[in-house]
């Protein structure tokens, strides 16, 4: 299959023309080969079988799922054009409908509004469009790089019908509105408009656009997690949007009504807010702040602890603590890779190995043990199969990032330098504190995701055993401070345990973390603080706090520790 291509050098075609000819299958720059003998019923259009569009429509699965688009929308008949020019009338006349075309769907997603051309009808009612109703433009060129061209029916549309059967796409189920609102939103792609081209029979240059083409069309179903972010994106621009619309309202306001007086002290009092709004919104694009505000406290407190001590002229104190913030990320991060590997019946070879350290008492792990954890939960077989909503699918990513890795190895080098003594000298530290700080704010935006999986402890439970349902207290630990506001939420899980941390997923779900991370007032300096095992010297547990190093025995976490596999 080979399609000459227009405004190309001919030499260039006729060598691509000649290399197609000596392959035995895949794609060359204008053509490819079929391997398969195609359907007479598909016809041999060009795009139908390039295996370019397959695998895009293959590759649509990876927001979550896919679906027929004639699942989400039916497709009703509409009025043909003889029968409804029998019906014309005048646009004041009783019972008039005003009858759309395809010029009348604009790409804004509105239709336009009635002018001297448009046309008017006394149409059945069964052909009366519906507020919610989606028109799709009938007609497009070949060479447009946009989308398909929709417009959502509203009620000050109304009352209207579609003439020259232009597509109308009808929801099916009230329910399904985020599946919907995904696939509008796909429609209006270029790749839409390509995967629809490839189903089409074209005239010249234009393309028709069928109701039956549209109704077997595959769009793309978004998982969970991509439909609450989107949720997420349409909330903030809303919100965005009156925002600017107050500050149009306050500065339009400043001449008018009252005296000069009087505008000043309402300009500067309504707009306070306002400007205050938007400073706590751009603090979110200092990752700094989102570390200190978002990332879970054991982390947040190892960034505040660097970040205050950066501020100041460089010292050996600031570049230890960066290298400290190093080891927390990487440790929370393995730690709650090794429980959430545990629930799924998962055990890593880095855990073997973490185990038979923990065991010999002398020295607990460290950065090499965690980052062995993270490292073989990237490249592991085993996990490749977990969802992309799972945590785990984040914590996969972590350091399978080149640049992250390279940042990571050059933290590690540091940390063994320190750890051998081969201290920096005074004249290299204000450069070692910044490169290090640099490498530390790379991990750290790796793990921005840290931010949408909250760590949190549970308070309270009181459990109804009619409804199966839990109240929970519970306190979200993000940020850099673990004096929280207590939270109550509904949840059925009938397992929950009082004290210990848990991480909350989607839909309030929570992944235990006992006793990989262990949540208690710290007998040393009586702060709250979290804790991992660190040694086991004859099967007493030794705890190490995440925040501030310090430990604590604890000789009943002994039995637990066997279950979980770590002793």
């Amino acid at each position: 299959m080979f399609r000459v291509p227009a405004d190309v050098d001919a030499t260039d075609v006729r060598s691509d023309f000649a290399r197609l000819f000596k392959q035995g299958g895949g794609r060359s720059e204008f053509g490819y080969v079929l391997r398969a003998r195609p359907d007479a019923d598909i016809g041999l259009n060009f795009d139908t079988h390039d295996p370019a569009i397959e695998q895009q429509r293959a590759s649509l699965s990876g927001f979550g799922g896919v679906v027929r688009l004639g699942d989400l929308y039916e497709f009703p008949p509409a009025i043909h054009s003889p029968q409804w020019m029998e019906m014309a009338c005048a646009s004041d006349s009783v019972g008039a409908v005003r009858m759309l075309r395809g010029r009348d769907v604009s790409r804004d997603g509105f239709l336009a509004t009635p002018s001297e051309h448009t046309r008017w009808a006394r149409v059945p009612e069964q052909f009366h469009l519906a507020v919610g109703d989606v028109l799709v433009r009938n007609f497009h060129h070949l060479n447009d790089s946009g989308g398909l061209v929709l417009a959502t029916v509203r009620p000050e549309d109304l009352p209207a019908a579609v003439a020259d059967h232009l597509p109308v796409m009808r929801p099916r189920d009230q329910q399904a509105t985020r599946d919907r609102d995904f696939a509008l939103r796909f429609l209006r792609t270029p790749v839409a408009l390509t995967l629809l081209n490839a189903t089409l029979s074209s005239v010249g240059e234009l393309v028709r656009v069928r109701a039956a083409a549209l109704a077997e069309m595959v769009v793309p179903r978004p998982d969970q997690d991509l439909a609450d972010a989107l949720d997420g994106l349409d909330a903030a621009k809303e919100r965005l949007q009156r925002w600017q619309a107050q500050a149009d309202e306050i500065l339009t306001s400043v001449f008018r009504g009252d005296t000069p007086s009087g505008a000043r002290r309402r300009v500067i009092e309504s707009g306070r807010t306002l400007r205050l709004r938007v400073e706590a919104a751009s603090l979110l694009d200092d990752l700094g702040h989102t570390v200190r505000t978002r990332f879970p406290y054991p982390v947040a407190a190892r960034w505040r602890t660097a970040e205050v001590l950066q501020s100041a002229a460089p010292t050996k104190e600031a570049y230890g603590a960066i290298l400290d913030a190093t080891e927390i990320l990487l440790c929370y991060g393995a730690l709650v890779t090794l429980a959430l590997t545990r629930q799924e019946g998962i055990e890593l070879g880095s855990a073997g190995e973490l185990r038979a350290k923990l065991r010999t008492g002398r020295t607990g792990p460290g950065l090499g043990e965690w980052t062995a954890v993270l490292t073989e939960a990237a490249t592991s077989k085993r996990l490749r199969s977990i969802t992309p909503s799972h945590p785990l699918g984040d914590l996969r990513g972590m350091l399978s990032n080149t640049t992250v890795n390279g940042a990571r190895q050059r933290l590690a080098d540091r940390r063994n330098d320190q750890a051998h003594m081969r201290h920096i000298d005074a004249t290299d530290l204000p450069d070692a504190v910044r490169d290090a700080a640099e490498d530390l704010r790379i991990l750290l935006d790796a793990a921005r995701f840290l931010t949408d999986w909250p760590l949190v402890q549970v308070a309270a439970v009181r459990r109804d055993s009619l409804t199966r349902r839990s109240h929970i207290e519970y306190r979200e630990l993000m940020g850099d401070h673990p004096v929280v506001p207590v939270i109550s939420a509904e949840h059925t899980d009938n397992e929950l345990e009082v004290g210990s941390l848990y991480l909350r997923g989607p839909e309030q779900r929570l992944h235990l973390l006992r006793p990989y991370l262990i949540g208690r007032d710290c007998p040393v300096c009586r702060n709250w603080s979290t804790f991992h095992i660190d040694r086991a010297p004859q099967g007493a547990a030794v705890l190490k706090s995440l925040e501030h190093g310090h430990t604590t025995s604890d000789p009943t976490l002994g039995d637990v520790l066997l279950i979980v596999g770590l002793l």
